[in-house]
């Protein structure tokens, strides 16, 4: 027999909604749903929602009464967006399901992914890290033989590659006497970590380790203390071998020991050193506010700029309205319209640009179907593409496959796909193509467009870039997508690169490793 609340629960669901829910939702625990007016105030609530809310909120009250958690995300702009892994209270994490039914009014779905999150990241990332330090292993495995002995030799050895250093061997027993050495059961951290003066060296040892020719490069000294309070001096020496760099790492011979005025040198690096740190402190403390206030202003402009749209929208669509207006209103009203859109736009991207450099998202891997990716764009791209006659043709290998995190992939794809609709003409073609080269990878888009030079590929991916290039139908960009881009592909371990030629069109390729 079903409970007073689950036939209430049904009586009150809507046919869309319901159908939804059947359909879409999976077997699930912790589900809280919550019925709102088009004014988001709440018309009823079910399941345990004190656990994730603030409060239970009061039939007729704003759902902002009750929680921040949903501010400037309602009315959804699209039906259904799903947010996974929001964080509510007490550590517990949901999927957040925002629809819209045929009566304009709202509904929240909060599933309980807590359980999950718990068991599956840190599985991952014990995963991630344990494949990446054995494909690091290998890598590094003829050279650490030779030079991990060098330890012996009271040398602290580093191989330096991808801008990442891996030590070499055991660390010296002087290591291990520094005032400020890590615990001995901690990771040993980066040299630069330990040694803040190397960040000056490490300027003018990268135009060697740049380079193709075998050589070497000697720091200056600079002054370090260990543990009962005596000074003792320390060299670097940068190393390029067979296009291989190190760093070694050795404390002055007593025979070494350096004069008065070698010392007063080092100690005036070492003051220098306190003052840049303490600028580096203050700069990170002055971007992290900087990119914390693009995010909350980019997340709360949403709203405005979607009701600006919809008013635009209903205008444009009311016939009566527009035959009696004249020409150059009407054509301002359709302005009004494009450039909210595009401003909406830039929002979204500018916002998904913030999180990325905050560091505010997760890589949740799964294998991901071609299939899955392409209606994606298919349905994001579809009103550009039928504006500009474009035929997408996407092509993929049966049961074609990725491990990655859908929404990012989807996200990336959607801005490369974005990116060759505004540069490709009229009744152009754009192909989205999934294949397996020699057991490798690949996803391309290709299109028929106007192409690039190479300075322009060149600087295709920086994270942010000021000069605006005008499409084909005089769209405007916005300098972020293929940034955002970029940031998505590094998160997921995979490779992007472009080639192009003007007149020619342009192929975009993302290469994904082995085991992806």
């Amino acid at each position: 027999m079903q409970s007073p609340e689950k036939k209430t629960i049904l009586k009150e669901i809507s046919p869309d909604i319901a159908s939804y829910i059947l359909h879409e939702i999976p077997p699930y625990i912790g589900l809280v749903l919550l019925h709102l007016d088009s004014e988001s105030n709440v018309i009823q609530c079910f399941g345990p929602v004190e656990k994730y809310l603030d409060q239970r909120p009061d039939p007729g009250t704003s759902i902002d009464t009750a929680t921040g958690l949903f501010v400037g995300m309602l009315p959804p702009l699209i039906s259904p967006m799903v947010i996974p892994h929001v964080k509510v209270n007490d550590g517990c994490y949901v999927e957040i399901h925002f629809l819209m039914d045929t009566n304009h009014q709202q509904w929240i779905l909060m599933l309980d992914q807590t359980k999950q999150v718990e068991l599956i990241h840190p599985i991952l990332q014990l995963y991630n890290e344990e494949k990446l330090n054995l494909q690091i292993d290998k890598r590094i495995s003829s050279a650490k033989g030779a030079l991990s002995a060098l330890s012996l030799l009271d040398y602290m050895s580093y191989e330096r590659k991808n801008n990442l250093y891996r030590l070499l061997g055991s660390p010296p027993a002087w290591f291990w006497q520094l005032d400020k050495h890590p615990p001995l059961s901690e990771k040993i951290p980066d040299p630069l970590e330990v040694f803040p003066y190397l960040e000056i060296f490490q300027m003018e040892a990268d135009l060697l380790w740049s380079g193709n020719s075998n050589g070497n490069m000697t720091s200056d000294i600079w002054e370090e203390k260990n543990t009962s309070g005596e000074r003792f001096y320390l060299r670097a020496l940068a190393l390029q071998y067979e296009n291989r760099s190190y760093l070694l790492i050795k404390p002055l011979e007593k025979e070494e020991s350096p004069d008065d005025n070698f010392i007063q040198k080092a100690r005036e690096q070492k003051l220098t050193l306190d003052r840049l740190a303490a600028t580096e402190k203050k700069l990170k403390q002055l971007l992290s506010f900087k990119d914390q206030f693009v995010s909350i202003i980019s997340h709360d402009l949403r709203s405005p700029i979607g009701a600006v749209i919809g008013i635009s929208e209903i205008l444009l669509a009311d016939e009566s309205l527009t035959r009696n207006i004249s020409p150059s209103q009407l054509e301002l009203l359709v302005d009004i319209r494009n450039e909210m859109q595009r401003l909406l736009d830039y929002n979204d991207k500018l916002f998904q640009w913030s999180n990325l450099e905050l560091g505010n998202f997760r890589i949740s891997r799964k294998d991901v179907a071609a299939t899955a990716l392409s209606s994606f764009v298919e349905k994001m791209q579809n009103t550009n593409l039928h504006k500009k006659n474009i035929r997408l043709i996407v092509e993929a290998e049966k049961d074609f496959s990725v491990k990655g995190d859908e929404t990012l992939l989807g996200q990336a794809l959607n801005n490369l796909i974005g990116n060759s609709v505004k540069f490709t003409p009229e009744g152009g073609t754009i192909r989205l193509v999934f294949s397996n080269l020699n057991g490798h990878k690949m996803i391309e888009v290709i299109d028929t467009g106007i192409g690039m030079d190479k300075n322009t590929c060149d600087q295709l991916f920086t994270d942010f870039t000021r000069k605006t290039t005008y499409g084909t139908y005089g769209e405007k960009g916005t300098g972020l997508g293929l940034g955002i881009v970029k940031k998505i592909i590094d998160a997921h371990g995979f490779q992007i690169s472009v080639s192009s030629q003007p007149g020619n069109g342009s192929r975009f390729t993302i290469k994904i490793p082995d085991g992806s």
